[in-house]
């Protein structure tokens, strides 16, 4: 039977690379580097993308606890495994291939009715770097464990992969007048070698999984 820190040793390492995402940073610097209102609109933004991200893992939580009986793989997890660890690796390649930086724009004229749409479809649209904690989630609802538990893990999940969003709000809101002078150096490191960390963790955790999907096929 699988244990919480057991699990927990399988689920964080995949929170933590879906974490490693430019576009996380890079869009919230943006929010909060508008003119005016820059906390509100930070928090406006981050608290929708939070939402709707959080959702959709809820949903592979289900996917995951509703497939499988006793923590054992099933047809509908293994094929998880396999898509989620393919994209990767797409995605790996994609980010070896990209040139030029992250598109920016100016969120200063954005109302909180624009900054909510801005939220869920980042949500929905940041797929590639939510692959991994999409099979975290998974594994989270394959698991037999007590709903307490499972919460803990789930609660830490979203908020690792997540941190690159609150975390630089956080920051804003203790200590805006440092913001820029500690997340600026950040942010160009990422635009500018971003995509590399991208690829080679994304190809690292494709492989994993799609390993993974072997194994557990073959317990079919």
């Amino acid at each position: 039977m699988t244990t919480l820190p057991q699990l927990l040793a399988v689920v964080i390492p995949l929170a933590i690379a879906s974490m490693i995402s430019p576009l996380a940073i890079i869009t919230v610097m943006t929010v909060l580097s508008s003119e005016e209102h820059r906390l509100k609109k930070g928090v406006i933004f981050v608290a929708t993308y939070c939402i709707v991200f959080s959702l959709i893992c809820l949903i592979f939580v289900a996917i995951g606890s509703l497939t499988t009986t006793g923590g054992k793989p099933s047809l509908a997890t293994v094929a998880i495994d396999f898509i989620l660890g393919l994209l990767l690796l797409y995605a790996s390649a994609r980010s070896l291939l990209k040139k030029g930086g992250s598109n920016t724009f100016d969120a200063t004229a954005m109302g909180a009715g624009g900054l909510i749409s801005m939220g869920i479809g980042f949500g929905f649209g940041n797929i590639f770097s939510s692959l991994p904690a999409l099979a975290a989630s998974k594994d989270i609802g394959v698991v037999v464990l007590s709903l307490h538990d499972k919460a803990i893990a789930f609660v830490l999940v979203m908020a690792i992969t997540l941190c690159w969003l609150w975390g630089p709000l956080a920051v804003f809101a203790a200590a805006p007048r440092s913001f820029d002078r500690i997340f600026d150096p950040i942010t160009r490191f990422l635009k500018k070698h971003g995509s590399q960390i991208i690829a080679a963790v994304f190809f690292l955790v494709g492989i994993f999984l799609v390993a993974r999907g072997v194994t557990s096929a073959m317990m079919l």
